[in-house]
């Protein structure tokens, strides 16, 4: 394994605790006005879209509150481990619990986004969409989406190591590693890699592939339709052009900081630094969603500038919404 250790500050707990800290204070404050945003200033005409929204909202706002207020996550790529210095920590929860909620809150993401595109899917494209048999059907698709979400990295915590053992591995797999970080008080590590990589991978492509068939499917049918009026089927686009804009560009985030803390398990190399600098920058991707949001759709970004008092930008007190058949007339 290749091992960069600097001893410098950006490598230290006070730094990551500093960052996470300073997100913290702007992310809380926002995510409660998008919650409220959502909540009390969705428009009828956007309705059918409401739980979506909030659901995904929450999950990305659950997933930073816990890792800046709560865990504060020291972590160490390439062998899965680490430590905590949050309030969880000093309260006494174990670490492996905390570990657990965490990467579980993160893997929430995949069920929430796919709800997100599954609700156009049933709204538009479907001609059954409010009839019982298909609540019934949506309601067991998302009990075994969030069921497998919640179990799949039990694998990895049942073929945890022994922590005194794990301590041994760690020097041995990074003679760099410093000994302050080794003999941590709560330091973990999650067991053999290449399994979380693989429970992860077959996770991935699970959700990847609803996505991708929800999300065609409705192309398909918002591009494709001719027997509606042409201002309908504009709307109907620019809307679902709105949604995944507000979905792809807080991914393309998570994505590029991700894509190096997966590679360190290929090249084997560690990185404290670049490690601290991937997880705050996969924290921040909340902020980016909900700012994304609350721009991206007019009626919430009408509201948010009221709420600001930036009312040069709102002439009038009618606020203009996407206009769009929730039930699909056709397929």
């Amino acid at each position: 394994m290749s091992c960069t250790y600097r001893n410098n500050y950006f490598e230290s707990d006070e730094f990551l605790e500093l960052a996470l800290h300073s997100l913290s204070v702007i992310q809380v404050p926002l995510h409660t006005l998008g919650a409220y945003i959502i909540v009390m200033k969705t428009p009828n005409e956007m309705g059918k879209m409401k739980i979506a929204m909030l659901l995904v909202h929450l999950t990305f706002a659950l997933y930073d509150i816990y890792t800046t207020t709560l865990a504060f996550p020291v972590i160490i790529f390439p062998i899965c481990s680490g430590y905590s210095i949050g309030v969880l920590s000093s309260i006494g929860m174990p670490i492996s619990i905390q570990c657990y909620i965490g990467l579980t809150l993160f893997l929430l993401y995949g069920p929430a986004v796919t709800m997100f595109f599954e609700n156009r899917y049933n709204y538009l494209v479907r001609l059954d969409c409010d009839t019982r048999s298909r609540r019934f059907k949506r309601v067991v698709h998302y009990f075994i989406n969030y069921f497998i979400t919640l179990n799949v990295l039990v694998p990895s915590f049942l073929n945890m190591p022994d922590q005194s053992v794990a301590r041994q591995i760690a020097l041995k797999k990074l003679p760099c590693l410093p000994l302050k970080i080794v003999n941590h008080s709560k330091f973990f590590m999650l067991g053999n890699e290449y399994l979380i990589f693989v429970c992860s991978g077959l996770f991935t492509m699970l959700i990847w592939t609803q996505v991708l068939f929800f999300f065609a499917k409705t192309v398909n049918f918002i591009f494709g339709i001719k027997s509606q009026s042409q201002r309908t089927t504009q709307l109907q686009r620019q809307f679902f052009i709105a949604v995944c804009i507000q979905v792809a560009l807080p991914f393309v985030v998570i994505m590029i900081p991700a894509c190096y803390i997966l590679s360190t398990i290929y090249t084997k190399n560690f990185d404290l630094a670049f490690t601290n600098f991937s997880v705050i920058m996969i924290t921040s991707h909340g902020l980016f969603a909900t700012i994304i949001m609350l721009l991206i759709h007019k009626p919430y970004r009408t509201a948010t500038l009221k709420i600001l008092g930036i009312k040069r930008f709102c002439e009038s007190n009618k606020v203009a919404v996407v206009q769009m058949p929730f039930c699909a007339t056709q397929n």
